[in-house]
């Protein structure tokens, strides 16, 4: 059957403010008539989308006014604060490097390339006494630049082997082999590349605060606090098969296998006791009490030490406190005990007390391998343990300990660690933040009844008002530094006033350790209605500099349904105070944006030009990748082999593209 539609036959038209394309079909034909109800609903749903967007952002009038002008600080005109800068760096010229990684994902007949790499460009940044700066940038970016990348080449078959996010499981956990999907479905929803591209980026950064010449500011194109939350889901040994899952486990470390209770207590070490993290409370109690221990340089501390240290004053919570040393003492289905007692005191096991170096030895020697560039070191030696391979699970576990080892090396080289998200769907300003600051009486105003109506992200919403009130909010302006934990917290679940609960399984994430904001840096010079996408950072917490009394917020979490007996979550919240952090970073960041090349308009330029080296290296490697590929095609011996090795399907493309070609 053929259609009597015409390309000839296609007009435009406008409808309202929406502007498509239809075609004149015959009413006989069966394909016209699908296509005239397919282009209907498109029209219908543009057209809903539009009035509903209309809507929604009617309802936003008058939120600037109410509440949103306190969440809202503009830095234009704004200079550096020598004095901040001396404190914080002990200089006034900063270098810095902004990371960004790119993957690739190719087939060649049965086999799967992943290819994965992060690379860096660098600057200089210089600031007088007078706090006015000037920038450089470091040129030679293909000769001087820093990266890291491996690639993998593997059978389809084996992919399951590495690739752990492709099993299916049954209701039990355990893995469903029954089920087998297509090899074209592998390859689509292989996730192994981007794991690699992941830890490139993490093991990157920790090259860059670990040398001889630690940066002094690292900007990464991710979201930290999302990025911990979800390796350390990933890296769970209630989710692992630790066993049969993972090629680390039994790796040799200097003459002793890494072990099940490493990974397992090594994945809750994040914090620092100079902030007082992780918390003592919830689920991070124990963790607490390990690194206490692990920070003690006496024989150990007593029960009655622990309670001093943690602030335990409650009969309920020194039982808590009994209850986890009894679990560090006996250990887990997956790891052993780590804790001893001698006598009245309470001490870390002599092959646990050197856990940190092991695990930063553990990650310098397999990405090492992983990302050398040495050609002689092979995929097999890159890739696996023994005969085990180095799973998307080893991978997620690794992209959590660099990203902790940048953390700590950050804290003692005091590098300014700064994620950025370009495009962001986050929304816990509206549905967590207001909600619970209004629930405890810390912060009045909302989006109130009105607030199911208005726009579903928080970029939208500070998008539109700055549009709005651009006359009121200068650029470059940026929300208040809220705690990323917010995004786990909301109102109590039974509205008792001033106790909160976790947003999930009443589980709160771990506070003091990074902050977010929402920031907008440019607009059009001959435009003012054209204003720079609005983007969101989140940053360390910094001992000393975020953690004074006034810029804690202490809210009570009903953790173990005992309303009379909450635990404190501290968090961070600049909200009406000055913030020397955030005042240093939106400079820095106008400093850093252009108006004059449309993709550098409102973001970074360390960020930009990384993104375009990794760009580059990943066109010269897809056309090694083509051209190999092409080379085995015509190879007249391997011809007839070939021929059977390819799918139906790469034959039947191949066809098609030569007809539609020739």
């Amino acid at each position: 059957m053929t259609s009597n539609l015409l390309i000839s036959d296609c007009v435009h038209y406008r409808d309202e403010e929406f502007v498509g394309i239809t075609l004149k079909e015959d009413e006989s034909s069966f394909i016209g008539r699908s296509l005239r109800q397919t282009g209907d609903l498109l029209l219908d749903g543009a057209r809903r989308q539009v009035a509903d967007y209309k809507g929604k952002f009617e309802s936003l009038k008058g939120a600037y006014d109410r509440f949103l002008s306190r969440l809202i600080i503009s830095y234009s005109g704004q200079t550096f604060n020598p004095s901040f800068v001396e404190r914080f760096f002990g200089k006034r010229k900063l270098t810095f490097a902004g990371i960004d990684g790119t993957i690739l994902k190719h087939d060649v007949f049965d086999l799967v390339i992943f290819f994965a790499g992060a690379y860096s460009s660098h600057g200089e940044v210089a600031i007088d006494k007078d706090g006015h700066a000037s920038i450089s940038y470091e040129e030679r970016y293909l000769e001087k630049g820093i990266g890291v990348s491996s690639v993998l080449p593997i059978y389809i078959n084996e992919i399951p082997l590495v690739d752990q996010t492709l099993l299916t499981r049954a209701e039990d956990g355990s893995i469903d082999e029954s089920i087998t999907f297509s090899d074209a479905w592998v390859v689509d929803n292989s996730a192994f590349a981007d794991y690699l591209m992941g830890l490139s980026e993490f093991y990157l950064g920790y090259l860059l605060v670990s040398g001889e010449n630690p940066v002094d500011i690292l900007l990464f194109d991710r979201v930290f606090s999302s990025e911990v939350a979800s390796f350390y889901a990933e890296t769970s040994d209630f989710r692992v098969d630790l066993d049969h899952q993972c090629g680390l486990i039994g790796y040799d470390l200097g003459g002793r296998p890494f072990s099940k209770s490493e990974w397992v207590y090594g994945r809750k070490l994040l914090g620092s006791l100079d902030l007082g993290t992780p918390a003592p409370r919830g689920e991070y109690l124990l963790p607490r009490v390990i690194a206490e221990l692990l920070a003690d340089t006496s024989r150990g501390l007593t029960r009655q030490q622990l309670y001093e240290k943690l602030n335990l004053d409650t009969d309920s919570k020194k039982a808590r406190l009994d209850k986890e040393l009894e679990q560090g003492i006996r250990g887990s289905k997956n790891a052993d005990g780590i804790i001893v007692r001698k006598g009245k005191e309470f001490v870390i096991k002599p092959q646990y007390r050197d856990l940190w170096s092991r695990l930063e030895k553990l990650v310098t020697e397999v990405c090492g391998k992983i990302f050398s560039e040495d050609p002689d070191i092979t995929y097999a030696d890159r890739f696996k343990v023994g005969k085990r391979w180095i799973t998307t699970n080893d991978l997620a576990f690794l992209s959590l300990i660099s990203l902790y080892l940048t953390i700590r090396r950050s804290w003692s080289n005091r590098t300014l660690l700064v994620g950025v998200a370009k495009d962001t769907s986050a929304r816990d300003l509206k549905r967590q933040v207001l909600p619970v600051l209004n629930h405890v009486g810390r912060f009045k105003g909302h989006f109130g009844e009105k607030g199911r109506d208005t726009p579903d992200t928080d970029r939208m919403i500070l998008q539109w008002v700055s549009l709005q009130e651009r006359n009121r909010i200068a650029v470059p302006w940026a929300s208040v530094e809220y705690d990323t934990a917010f995004k786990t917290i909301v109102p109590h679940f039974e509205k008792e006033p001033g106790l909160v609960s976790g947003a999930r399984k009443n589980q709160i994430s771990l506070e003091k350790t990074f902050l977010k904001a929402y920031f907008q840096l440019a607009q059009a010079e001959s435009e003012p209605k054209l204003r720079s996408n609005v983007l969101l950072y989140d940053r360390l917490v910094y001992p000393g500099f975020d953690t004074g009394l006034d810029r804690v917020l202490s809210l009570k979490h009903d953790y173990m349904n005992q309303p009379d007996s909450p635990e404190a979550v501290e968090v961070v919240l600049y909200e009406g105070l000055e913030n020397d952090i955030q005042a240093f970073i939106l400079p820095l960041f106008a400093l850093m944006t252009s108006t004059s090349i449309p993709e550098l308009f409102g973001h970074l330029k360390p960020l930009y030009v990384a993104d375009k080296v990794a760009k580059y290296y990943y066109a010269q490697f897809k056309g090694m990748i083509v051209s190999t590929g092409a080379w085995l095609i015509n190879r007249r011996d391997l011809r007839e082999f070939l021929f059977y090795l390819s799918s139906f399907r790469e034959r039947r493309t191949s066809i098609e593209r030569s007809r539609r070609y020739s």
